[in-house]
């Protein structure tokens, strides 16, 4: 233990004893460990892009209070690669198109299905190697994934086939919700990092990832030839890991397109909203204005009221990081509407 001592990291020796340090029943732990309980909530929310959403699975406050605790204590104090932007303090999606600014070329790719990629085998791998034993390692690993419904990935060698109650056919997958799931993403997606940052040195590239969002800019001429080795070498590189690239979201932009990164311009000297980002704001707020919200959701086809409120306190939440002289006022005015409408920041957060 003195090794986790040294790095920082809060010692963990079994399960009782985490459940002592976080004040959980021992019992509700190792259920969730045994796979006899599924302490999680599904719901959708919207995509910042209209008519898309994304699968939610939050944990109950048993468990977020557990999750929050490995957050504080180990999984935040672990060091992710720096060429990742996500799901850390101090770092935002802004900064990370800031790296692009100016590029002539850009490379951009999609990690198909992000967190459930990174299953319970990677997580307790992550786990172990930061010091601690290699069953409480599993354990915690069991604590923050969720086991699909249907038995997509059959599960087989375990350290631990001999403790019947931890038998099981289905290996538990991170959970999108579970505020562990992107510190450990970005930690499993480190050797990743690490490979498309050494390919990204050689061909003179710069590399960020951004959760699942894989970027690679060229500041110089890129002949054809190199650029179809580049691309080949990073697909390989991938499909030598648990991840697997979105094929339809692969998009290399040549010099005199306009250079996108994470929705913002990356074109001039600093990162822009673009013009139908600004719009599609405006837009809403307007709508709202004059029509209500009731009138306006029903008329560009929202799921809901409340999906809604969210998906333009989203978007105005991003722009206020990256314009805020533009998105105060708009900010006021959405606030304003809210207001008169009777929906309050606590319930909204309630949602």
């Amino acid at each position: 233990m003195r090794g986790l001592d040294a790095r920082g990291l809060t010692p963990v020796l079994t399960l009782a004893h985490l459940a002592h340090l976080t004040g959980a029943p021992y019992l509700y732990l190792r259920e969730i460990v045994q796979r006899r309980r599924d302490p999680y909530t599904e719901f959708s929310r919207p995509k910042r892009e209209i008519g898309k959403t994304r699968t939610i699975a939050a944990p109950d406050p048993v468990l977020m209070d557990v999750q929050r605790w490995l957050l504080r204590h180990v999984f935040g104090r672990l060091t992710p690669h720096q060429a990742s932007y996500a799901y850390q303090q101090g770092r935002s999606a802004v900064q990370c198109a800031q790296r692009h600014l100016g590029a002539t070329w850009l490379l951009k790719f999609d990690l198909h299905n992000f967190f459930p990629s990174i299953n319970e085998r990677a997580v307790q791998a992550v786990v172990h190697a930061a010091g601690y034993n290699k069953l409480i390692s599993f354990e915690i690993a069991r604590l923050c994934t969720r086991v699909p419904w249907v038995v997509e990935w059959p599960y087989s060698g375990s350290s631990y086939q001999t403790i019947d109650t931890y038998r099981t056919p289905r290996v538990g997958r991170l959970p999108q919700g579970a505020p562990t799931s992107g510190a450990l993403a970005n930690l499993v997606a480190r050797p990743l990092d690490e490979t498309l940052s050494a390919l990204a040195e050689r061909y003179d590239l710069t590399y960020t990832r951004y959760a699942d969002d894989m970027t690679f800019s060229a500041f110089r001429r890129f002949e054809r030839p190199a650029l179809t080795r580049c691309v080949a070498e990073i697909t390989q590189a991938v499909a030598a890991t648990s991840f697997t690239l979105h094929r339809k979201k692969t998009r290399v932009v040549p010099p005199g397109a306009r250079k996108i990164v994470l929705g913002l311009l990356v074109d001039g000297d600093e990162v822009r909203l673009p013009r139908q980002t600004r719009k599609r704001l405006e837009d809403h707020i307007r709508g709202v204005a004059k029509f209500g919200f009731t009138a306006h959701v029903e008329h560009i086809r929202f799921s809901s009221l409340q999906g809604f409120t969210h998906h333009v306190d989203g978007l105005l939440a991003y722009a206020q990081g990256v314009d805020a002289a533009w998105a105060r006022p708009l900010t006021r005015q959405w606030e304003d509407l809210l207001t008169a409408e009777g929906f309050s920041i606590l319930e909204r957060s309630r949602w």
